[in-house]
């Protein structure tokens, strides 16, 4: 099965993060409605009031004299007449007319002017926060526009009198050219009497109405960037933050199937045998394997994860619990030469183990001990003394040599050694039995909240240059949501022959101690 997402995964993927952390967008969007109502509710209502003049493109001394300099540059005259119109000396004589204190400065920022496209017209807008006002101020800027361009076109025009003036000096009185130029003087003084900017209003302004949004739009906009926020603050967490926190996550970036999910509160009991009660995600574990199985030969899997502190060594001792109340034989082998914790576990002696057997000092028969009374099928190698050169010791052929042996311990099919074996990334050790012909699979543990995109990243690149094929992973540290709403009535010990105890399922004749299959074990009832 692939489990690298496609484009449909990866919207899906999105889409249930964004339901999963949908407080977050709840939170944004509050956050930011409330400070726009807030603003909206403080913020002085601004009043718009627009008036429109029209101008030309030629002056009346250019009419006069037949020429047009600005012929084929519309575009430049428009450009022209909006700044004239937003100019501080309009401003101030718009100042000067309503007997405004403002500064042309100011008056300036509350003015836009515009050159509607395609016509020769200039529309001049005020906002302010008095609607009457606005009006003025919109008139008045479209009168003071109006009044420098006739003051410019007065100027142009008595200086191109003076300049025909000069020329009529300089030539001869009753010429042609003489008459040409009086006729001339004669339209310009005509036309400076009636020079007006060639410019006229076309529609004076009308009381202020209040722009901008209204509340309404306001909130609508508010939301759709809390919206936004909201999600840049989801998948900014998802980015900035490795750490896997989902199964599907881990089964994602392992390329692996989750074969079960470990609740929280299971791992917090220490000792083995008090989480005796929780084994269902590894009886869960066990049944998978199980049917990942072709034959009943003894079986060895190696359980390892990315980094420390991600419950290995729990997850291994757990499963063999759970193998073990099958009646099948179970050796569990701490392989672990570095941070071995089984002692802690399974309250036995780390002194004499796997490091003894491999310097020869003692036999397997040595060493094996069997720490739960109640399951004597379940036999346990601590790690020993630790070694100096952990990874070169487990290099060595009497680790393979070991594992066989250990295959053949117990009766019955379907023996099962587990080894727990140190983590991928800190050391060299784990790698080093991942190239061991003796152990059949490997099998990743992995912590919700702990192991980040890195650390599996890095974990698969190491898998994938070994042969050992991966059975899957285990997902500890998941929500207590995981857990079962079936609790387990604990049956009656009864004593065997020989004053010891036997285990807590039936008898059989599987081997000299054989248990019950756990479908068999006791009642349930929901809770």
């Amino acid at each position: 099965m692939n489990y690298y997402p496609g484009r449909g995964e990866t919207l899906a993927n999105a889409l249930r993060l964004i339901a999963e952390r949908w407080k977050i967008l709840v939170v944004c969007v509050a956050i930011c409605v409330a400070g726009a109502v807030v603003q909206h509710q403080r913020s002085t209502t601004i009043y718009g009031s627009t008036a429109s003049v029209a101008f030309g493109l030629t002056t009346l001394s250019d009419v006069a004299l037949e020429v047009n300099p600005n012929a084929g540059h519309p575009e430049r005259e428009a450009g022209t007449n909006v700044l004239v119109a937003r100019s501080t000396e309009v401003a101030a004589a718009v100042a000067q007319q309503l007997n405004m204190r403002t500064s042309p400065h100011d008056l300036v920022e509350a003015v836009s002017v515009e050159a509607v496209p395609n016509a020769n017209v200039l529309n001049i807008t005020v906002e302010w926060d008095d609607p009457a006002v606005a009006q003025q101020l919109a008139n008045a800027f479209a009168e003071q526009y109006m009044a420098f361009k006739a003051r410019a076109q007065a100027e142009g025009i008595d200086a191109a009198a003076q300049r025909l003036r000069q020329q009529r000096e300089q030539v001869r009185e009753g010429s042609a050219r003489a008459l040409a130029i009086e006729e001339s003087l004669q339209r310009l003084e005509q036309m400076r009497a009636i020079a007006d900017g060639n410019a006229r209003i076309i529609d004076r302004a009308e009381p202020g109405e209040p722009v901008g949004l209204g509340l309404k739009m306001t909130i609508a906009l508010a939301v759709v960037i809390g919206v936004a926020l909201g999600l840049v603050v989801i998948f900014g967490r998802e980015v900035i933050d490795r750490r896997l926190t989902r199964v599907d996550d881990f089964e994602r970036e392992y390329g692996l199937p989750a074969l079960s999910a470990v609740p929280e509160t299971a791992a917090r009991k220490g000792k083995a045998a008090e989480r005796r009660d929780d084994l269902e995600p590894h009886r869960i574990l066990r049944s998978a394997l199980d049917a990942d199985r072709t034959d009943g030969d003894a079986f060895t899997l190696l359980v390892t994860s990315a980094i420390a502190g991600e419950g290995k060594t729990s997850t291994a001792i757990d499963l063999a619990q759970a193998v073990a109340l099958t009646g099948r034989s179970v050796v569990l082998v701490e392989m672990d030469l570095r941070r071995p914790t089984f002692s802690s576990h399974l309250s036995l002696d780390p002194r004499l183990g796997v490091t003894s057997v491999l310097w020869g000092r003692l036999d397997i028969d040595d060493v094996l001990v069997r720490p739960l009374d109640d399951l004597p099928n379940l036999a346990v190698i601590p790690s020993g003394s630790l070694p100096s050169n952990p990874s070169e010791l487990l290099a060595e052929p009497g680790v393979e040599d070991l594992i066989n042996r250990l295959k053949r311990l117990g009766q019955g099919s379907g023996r099962m050694v587990i080894i727990d074996a140190a983590p991928l990334l800190p050391v060299a050790d784990t790698q080093v039995l991942l190239s061991n012909p003796a152990i059949d699979k490997v099998l990743l543990v992995a912590r919700a909240g702990v192991t980040t995109r890195d650390d599996v990243r890095r974990a698969r690149a190491i898998l994938d240059r070994h042969l050992l094929p991966a059975a899957g992973i285990v997902v500890t540290g998941v929500g207590d949501e995981i857990r079962y709403g079936y609790t387990q009535q604990k049956p009656e010990v009864q004593p065997r022959s020989g004053g010891s105890q036997a285990p807590p399922e039936r008898q059989s004749s599987r081997g000299p101690v054989a248990l019950v299959s756990d479908r068999t074990r006791g009642s349930r009832t929901k809770t």
